[in-house]
């Protein structure tokens, strides 16, 4: 029997559907008829968490030694997945791509390592290491999958995934924070031009060098 609900985050898992962790639970309220079903963590306390509406999926962590990622399905409840990486301690946030079968994790210490999974084929992506960094928020672009926004205590990240066929690397791209006052401190960069700032949609930035006078 569970009852309660804890400070950590929930979502839909479907258009009527809310689900969230409670213990060694994760909880499913129907807000229509209001009905719970309950969806136990067989190796004790759920860690991370996170759901998926479109796919109708849901992720959570459990807290051991060497914890593992569980992939279920709703309204089944059936294990799809285990994702085994190397964390050693604990995950402290799980994110769904929009689009895709994808999942970003990232891992408390001693590793602090963010990875990104295939969770249809349980393959691990790519991943890297941010040590001593203390993340706070985890999403993806909702209209691009290999666009990741990493929220830290002191500063924001969009991490590109780069893909060259079966090859993945995840590139840092910091956000310029304004100051207290409110305003950005923009340099001129004289070796790239203006939009190497923007997304390069449009293709590669090349040096002002490199550029033959072809607009």
């Amino acid at each position: 029997w569970v009852q309660g609900f804890s400070n950590k985050n929930f979502g839909f898992i479907n258009n009527q559907t809310v689900c969230y962790p409670c213990g060694n639970f994760i909880l499913f309220l129907d807000t229509e008829t209001k009905m719970t079903t309950a969806l136990q963590c067989q190796s004790g306390q759920v860690g991370a968490f996170a759901a998926n509406a479109n796919s109708q999926v849901l992720a959570f962590s459990d807290r051991r030694l060497n914890p593992v990622i569980y992939i279920y399905t709703f309204p089944e409840l059936s294990k799809l997945t285990e994702l085994k990486g190397n964390a050693q301690l604990d995950y402290t946030l799980l994110a769904f791509s929009f689009a895709g079968p994808y999942l970003a994790s990232y891992s408390s210490v001693p590793e602090f390592v963010l990875s990104v999974w295939n969770w249809q084929e349980n393959v691990l992506l790519c991943s890297e290491s941010q040590p001593g960094v203390t993340v706070t928020s985890l999403s993806f672009n909702p209209m691009n999958w290999q666009q990741l926004c990493f929220v830290s205590e002191s500063s924001v990240t969009i991490w590109h995934i780069e893909r060259n066929n079966d090859e993945h690397h995840l590139k840092r791209n910091p956000v310029k924070l304004p100051d207290r006052q409110g305003s950005v401190n923009l340099h001129k960069d004289l070796f790239f031009p203006v939009s190497r700032s923007e997304d390069s949609y449009y293709g590669p930035d090349l040096p002002v060098s490199a550029i033959a006078g072809l607009v």
